[in-house]
């Protein structure tokens, strides 16, 4: 399936993350943990933070969805939240409780980001991803990090990697994993410095994985690949 496709298929079932048992707090815990890793992180309680914007860097939440729950969280560690999300209706909701914010409808493989961010998150999106497109995006993300900025996301953390589609939300959807180990290869690649791995629904494949952009680690990576290229 096409990212497209994918986004045709989530306007149909807008309806599963409206619903009043909806469980909100899924994903809290772990956006927590990815924000404790910014430097001079000093989160508020997020049930106060203001929907302003604010000068501590930018955040780009990847799959945004409808529920905006994120944004709270977020905002209250300083940051001005952006969302992006390929599915017209996901975003038509979000948009409808969230005027002033800035949300793209769009693939975001193919698109090019506007700015670098001290936050990026792909909560329970990522899967969603083409295969063949998952290294490019990822190294495109790590691209768009500020320094000391932090990468989150969650996937399929399988030995190996796979596609499929299934249908247990209703419509057919895409889902795509390059396995935990490659995973974690290319964003150390990247510069990244790896700081938190966690199966959270085990024994489901459920992985949150947490990376962070170091200057110091990836100036490294650059002499050592300059180095091995002189050879």
């Amino acid at each position: 399936m096409t990212p497209e496709e994918t986004g045709k298929a989530y306007d149909t079932i807008t309806h599963l993350w409206t619903r009043a048992e909806f469980n909100s707090e899924n994903g809290i815990s772990a956006y927590q943990k990815a924000l404790s890793f910014l430097p001079d992180a000093t989160p508020k309680n997020c049930d106060t933070a203001s929907s302003e914007s604010v000068d501590g860097g930018y955040a780009l939440d990847i799959g945004c969805g409808c529920t905006n729950r994120f944004v709270p969280i977020i905002e209250s560690a300083g940051l001005t939240y952006e969302g992006i999300d390929i599915s017209k209706d996901m975003l038509a909701i979000a948009t409808s409780h969230l005027p002033s914010h800035t949300f793209y409808c769009t693939d975001v493989c193919t698109f090019t980001l506007p700015k670098h961010y001290s936050l990026i998150s792909a909560w329970d999106s990522f899967w969603h991803i083409p295969l063949a497109q998952q290294e490019h995006l990822l190294k495109k993300l790590m691209n768009h990090l500020t320094d000391d900025g932090v990468l989150l996301f969650s996937c399929g953390g399988t030995d190996g990697s796979g596609q499929h589609t299934n249908n247990v939300m209703g419509p057919e959807v895409y889902y795509a994993s390059l396995g935990l180990h490659r995973y974690i290869e290319i964003l150390m690649e990247a510069g990244g410095f790896v700081r938190h791995v966690e199966f959270d629904q085990h024994p489901e494949l459920h992985t949150i994985i947490i990376v962070q952009k170091k200057a110091g680690q990836k100036r490294a990576v650059q002499q050592k690949s300059d180095k091995s290229t002189a050879n």
